[in-house]
């Protein structure tokens, strides 16, 4: 997968060589294989590269990589799935070939083309292509943002450094640690994790999904997005169509991303994605694959018996750990270091744990990631179109129908819950908000809100039926995406696994759009369409129809073989960031928490992985 960094046209920053190599230093479990530097000949650039060898584990593939006449250079980290395609081009078109890696392709392409380029790649990847002669710098983030890039600008200066993981960039010493944005630290409380283009720090952000930017001696020079999720497409796809459209999609995606020099394994759940890609996997090849599973003592969650039985239908050579109270200490520990930048998902700690156990038979895992947000998967978008004509009623309506509906007190249909908030935006931000407006202002009273550009959840009227679809999708995509695409990216680089996500690959995605919700949520049910594949391949009543998510039970970690650690966290040690938390409300949460008079199980988790990242970002400045 690697991991890669830099600093262009920073001047001032005479040790910037030094600088890149900490930063480059911190990269290595992203990438153990091997480690490249380049600097250019005037001094204005600086590279650095780790290492995970996928494709063409040779030293061919090795990076930085600068063309032949050392007119470019690029340094990417991901896979394009494509590139035998653009290789067929660029070789009708002249270009020699000394690798079968998908950089040299990459490094070729963008050469030829550019930003205009970006648009034909299919792939998961972050990428840094510099110019020497011109000192223009390109960063650019795959179609989804399943790669992560950030950036950081020079005080005072035109320099720019970015790299794989958020907190190296306070390796420049451009940053200080405790200078955070306070309205990001509110989004964080809010979301759980910092949504692209924000950043902790002032003059940092992250690379859009879909998106570029573009660097010169003068700085940042302009931002875009060469990928937007399609809104206005008629949908083309139903019923048996869509199905078969996208099982032909989803073949075709599964087999590019099949390729590799290394073993490769799938992770299984006892969902309903994961067995679909791992099914999908196992119809192409001749012998088992590996599959992994984990599970814990107690965990009402626990998928392993319907992943086991997943295993044995598709057959598949299954690997289960049960996770014991050490390897929840070591997870714990695990996500302290593997958070490049405040993270507070609590299903990381699981997401570490299959991490672990798979590193230890194979390099690369397919994941079915994506299935739930671009498939209308959870509860929420059929809520919010359940009776969506009365989006458009008055907001007291709207809620005392609802409450009366409850009850049974309603004759007619009865609209979801989403219809007793005031705005479809509103909905939303209250079922994805972490820790909500009251008990946030009573618990970090200075903060100002949200970025005010933060406009995920805008919607503005009329409340149709497709564009409630279309805006329920793109939030979907744009905001719950985003955050578990972000924890795999960290819980598999830290166990230096490479993760791909063959349902979020770029020709499923255009035929998820081109189906009529209608056949997404057929017969009121959800993602229908990858519940039927997956009946083709499995008996169809052995399916699980009830939606139980990859968490953990860590509420009773916490009261539990945690207790002593979260105590000296949150009660030993003055809050991060400095003057943000009420110590008494911290406190008070906390012991509520751990004597059970109440369940504040995200709000904690949260304030710890906060707490965590901040005391290990001050020791690296």
């Amino acid at each position: 997968m690697c991991g890669f960094c830099g600093v262009v046209n920073a001047g001032r920053l005479h040790d910037a060589p030094a600088r890149v190599a900490a930063m480059t230093d911190m990269q290595a479990r992203r990438g153990p294989d091997d480690e490249g530097h380049w600097s250019s000949a005037d001094g204005q650039a600086h590279l650095g590269f780790r290492r995970l060898s996928v494709i063409d584990t040779s030293s061919h593939g090795h990076q930085p990589m600068a063309t032949p006449d050392g007119q470019a250079v690029l340094v990417f980290n991901g896979e394009i799935y494509n590139h035998g395609e653009l290789r067929d081009e660029l070789g009708a078109d002249g270009v020699t070939f000394h690798s079968r890696s998908d950089t040299e392709v990459l490094l070729h392409w963008l050469a030829r083309h550019g930003v205009a380029g970006l648009g034909r790649l299919n792939g998961m990847f972050a990428l840094a292509y510099y110019q020497p002669a011109a000192r223009t710098l390109l960063l650019a983030r795959d179609h989804v943002g399943i790669k992560p890039l950030s950036y950081v600008t020079e005080p005072g200066g035109p320099g720019v450094a970015f790299s794989s993981r958020y907190d190296a960039l306070l390796r420049t010493g451009w940053l200080d640690p405790d200078a955070v944005r306070p309205d990001v630290v509110d989004l964080y409380l809010e979301l759980r994790h910092i949504p692209a283009p924000y950043a902790m720090h002032e003059r940092a952000a992250q690379v859009l999904p879909g998106g570029y930017v573009e660097i010169d001696e003068r700085g940042v020079r302009r931002t875009g997005l060469w990928w937007t999720a399609p809104e206005d497409v008629v949908p083309d796809l139903h019923g048996a169509a869509a199905r078969e459209a996208t099982g032909a999609a989803l073949d075709a995606a599964v087999r590019r991303q099949r390729i590799a020099d290394v073993p490769l394994g799938v992770f299984l759940s006892g969902g309903v994605d994961s067995p679909l890609v791992a099914g999908t996997a196992r119809r192409q090849v001749d012998q088992p694959i590996d599959a992994f599973t984990v599970g814990a003592e107690g965990w009402a969650q626990d998928e392993s018996a319907d992943a086991a039985r997943f295993a044995e239908q598709l057959d598949l050579r299954h690997h289960l750990l049960h996770a014991t109270d050490d390897e929840v200490h070591a997870a714990v520990d695990a996500v302290a270091e593997a958070q490049y930048e405040p993270f507070a998902d609590r299903s990381i700690l699981p997401t570490l744990l299959v991490s672990g156990l798979a590193r230890q038979e194979v390099t690369v895992a397919l994941s079915g990631d994506g299935g739930d947000e671009l498939f209308f998967g959870y509860e929420r978008p059929r809520s919010l179109l359940r009776g969506w004509e009365t989006w458009e009623r008055p907001y007291l309506l709207r809620r005392a129908v609802v409450a009366a509906g409850s009850r049974g007190l309603w004759p007619g249909k009865v609209p979801g819950k989403a219809q007793a908030e005031r705005t479809p935006g509103g909905y939303y931000r209250g079922v994805h908000s972490t820790v909500g407006g009251p008990l946030r202002a009573e618990l970090a009273p200075g903060l100002p809100g949200p970025p005010s550009d933060f406009a995920l959840y805008d919607l503005d009227r009329p409340y149709t039926y497709d564009r409630l679809a279309t805006f329920s999708r793109r939030v979907e995509l744009s905001g719950q995406l985003q955050g578990v695409l972000k924890k795999v990216d960290m819980a598999s680089m830290h166990h230096s696994l490479e993760v791909r996500v063959p349902i979020l690959d770029r020709e499923v995605v255009d035929v998820a759009f081109r189906i009529d919700v209608g056949t997404h949520l057929a017969g009121d049910r959800r993602k229908a369409v990858l519940f039927d594949l997956l009946g083709g391949l499995v008996p169809p009543g052995t399916i699980p129809t009830a939606k139980r998510g990859f968490a953990s039970p860590i509420a009773d970690w916490l009261r539990g073989p945690l207790a002593e650690r979260v105590h000296d966290t949150l009660v030993g040690h003055d809050a991060y960031p400095a003057g943000t938390f009420d110590a008494a409300t911290r406190r008070r949460l906390w012991e509520e928490h751990r004597d059970g008079r109440a369940t504040h199980t995200q709000v904690l988790w949260t304030m710890l992985c906060l707490q965590w990242w901040g005391e290990r970002a001050r020791t690296l400045t």
